[in-house]
């Protein structure tokens, strides 16, 4: 039988078995008390989606030390990732109050507030992150444009929009964005994000040009490929696909 690589939606989600194994540098971090040990163990068991295995880690550092105001950005995103929210903004809060930084908690803040369907805080706060570079800016375009669409908010943002943006690997937010701006059609960018191997691409792609459609009425077809996107379970962590699992639940 293959070793697992990584958890399950269904297993961190659900209520289904974490099939996946510690590496032996997992072992081994274990078996050390340290403070960077503990971390590390718990960004390990993140890359391998066992986040409520991470979340113990995490939790097993601070017992060690408090101070680190990083720790609680990956506490934050483990609790996150899981809809833990009280949890999960009682982590980024902690961050804040270590003087963490404000663009670095704006992010994962903006997904918190979008998760939960608040539309204009979602926007407030990925508004937050710029000035930035092109490839964070092209990914804030992204969603505060979806938050626009969603809460009907005039969308300050997207015209800021240019065609030489050095997007860097961001090219599937860029790609949604040229849809909701009208620069390529929603069946163009479908049709090539369809076809692309990387999940994750995909996946981007996908959901932002889904709210597109929901926007334009055409509720069927977004929730068509909402379903689309959802069977690439390899990148179920990823923002977007939490995003639209959480549309899809809302629907049953």
């Amino acid at each position: 039988m293959q070793e697992m690589r990584y958890a399950s939606i269904d297993s961190q989600l659900g209520n289904a078995p974490c099939l996946c194994e510690d590496t032996e540098e997992m072992f081994w971090l274990r078996e050390s008390d340290d403070y960077e040990s503990r971390v590390k163990l718990g960004n390990l068991l993140s890359g391998q989606y066992r986040f409520r295995e991470a979340i113990d880690a995490y939790h097993s550092a601070e017992i060690i030390r408090a101070d680190d105001p990083m720790l609680y950005v990956r506490l934050g995103g483990a609790y996150l990732t899981l809809r833990h929210f009280t949890e999960a903004k009682k982590a980024y809060a902690k961050s804040r109050s270590l003087n963490g930084n404000e663009k670095t908690i704006a992010y994962p803040m903006g997904v918190w507030h979008y998760l939960q369907r608040d539309y204009e805080a979602a926007s407030g706060n990925f508004t937050k992150v710029l000035p930035c570079g092109d490839e964070m800016g092209i990914a804030i375009l992204y969603w505060n444009s979806l938050c626009c669409m969603r809460g009907n908010l005039p969308d300050k943002l997207i015209g800021t929009y240019r065609d030489d943006m050095s997007v860097g690997h961001h090219t599937a937010y860029q790609s949604a964005v040229e849809v909701i701006l009208g620069k390529r059609t929603a069946d163009e960018a479908l049709d090539q994000a369809e076809q692309d191997k990387n999940d994750l691409n995909a996946v981007v792609a996908m959901y932002g040009i889904a709210v597109y459609l929901e926007y334009a009425g055409k509720t069927e077809e977004a929730r068509n490929v909402k379903e689309s996107l959802l069977r690439r379970e390899s990148v179920w962590p990823c923002i977007p696909y939490l995003a639209a699992w959480n549309d899809m639940k809302k629907t049953e």
